[in-house]
């Protein structure tokens, strides 16, 4: 099963941690065949019980259920018993996510000390791209004098390793750029020597989110006041435009 997935490196890692961790230690010695739903219903109720997150019960049933479905397609069982259990999953508590303002925008990016984290801050609230979309950002995708941002990749760290790949929809998109972010943009440009990312780490390179995240983004929301995270930005950005 393993070998037939195509997923992004992020994902296949959850999947091989949910596999490691949480499911061959439970079923990896035991036939198919003798999986039973009421195995299912125990094993789930066991991680319930030790107070894993809803998150990652869901995930290492996901990845038990996939690769029974591949058994049950080639007849080696009648059912997956991951389709029969009984015990119910928790509920996932959705927390509202705060909306900022413009001017609340422009509270975060001023307690930044760097021009280009500024720059960062306000082309994610009000262009609605995802961090690791802005970090994967060149110069090439962007068109100043059309004022036109074209997202084709994201990076993602990877157990300490930098991928680059596509995003997280897996498709390529345009947007329309504020004629203030243009300028802003056009602006830290020309302030780069031999610029080929827009937004690159101290040495040049990819920037990590963890790391940029404990030095940039949280002094910033603690120094304005303000308890959002990144990807509140992109929900600032849809609030705005509707």
């Amino acid at each position: 099963w393993r070998s037939t997935q195509s997923r992004k490196p992020r994902t296949r890692a959850g999947y091989e941690t949910a596999w490691r961790l949480r499911i061959e230690p439970r079923f990896g010695q035991m036939p198919v065949r003798r999986i039973k739903p009421s195995h299912v219903d125990d094993w789930v109720a066991d991680m319930i019980e030790q107070g894993l997150s809803v998150s990652k019960i869901t995930e290492s049933l996901g990845v038990l259920r996939r690769v029974l479905d591949r058994v049950a397609r080639d007849r080696a069982i009648a059912t997956n018993p991951c389709s029969l259990r009984a015990v119910s999953l928790p509920k996932r508590f959705q927390t509202e996510r705060p909306v900022l303002s413009p001017a609340e925008v422009e509270t975060l990016a001023q307690a930044i000390p760097h021009e280009s984290d500024c720059v960062l801050i306000r082309l994610m609230a009000f262009g609605g791209l995802r961090i690791n979309e802005c970090f994967a950002l060149q110069w090439p995708d962007i068109d100043l004098e059309r004022k036109t941002l074209t997202v084709r990749q994201s990076v993602s760290d990877v157990n300490g390793r930098l991928i680059i790949g596509p995003t997280k929809t897996y498709a390529t998109r345009t947007i329309t750029l504020p004629d203030a972010i243009a300028a802003q943009l056009l602006t830290l440009k020309d302030s780069q020597s031999a610029p080929a990312l827009v937004f690159p780490s101290r040495r040049g390179g990819y920037r990590r989110y963890g790391n940029w995240r404990r030095d940039v983004w949280d002094p910033a929301c603690e120094t304005s006041g303000l308890n959002v995270r990144p990807h509140d930005l992109r929900a600032t950005c849809v609030s705005l435009l509707i």
